[in-house]
């Protein structure tokens, strides 16, 4: 669980707070209808994270952001 809370710490500081994977989804989903009140911030593209059923995850938008987090982590393999 500490790695993984400083990994999410860590993402936060490259890219911006994010939100968990469901409410970003349910976001995502009523964007498209409220496109007008949402603002360009409000969903991070980069970065989500999972913590159900103490599954710690974090999901990423593509295998760059990987490779960087993985750089600056070695050991997090």
């Amino acid at each position: 669980m500490l790695d993984f809370d400083r990994s999410r710490r860590w993402f936060n500081e490259q890219f911006g707070w994010s939100q968990d994977v469901e409410t970003r989804s349910r976001m995502q989903e009523n964007q498209r209808y409220n496109r007008d009140t949402y603002q360009e911030n409000d969903i991070n593209p980069v970065w989500a994270y999972g913590v159900k059923y103490g599954d710690y995850r974090i999901y990423v938008d593509d295998d760059k952001t990987l490779s960087w987090f993985v750089l600056c982590h070695p050991t997090s393999q």
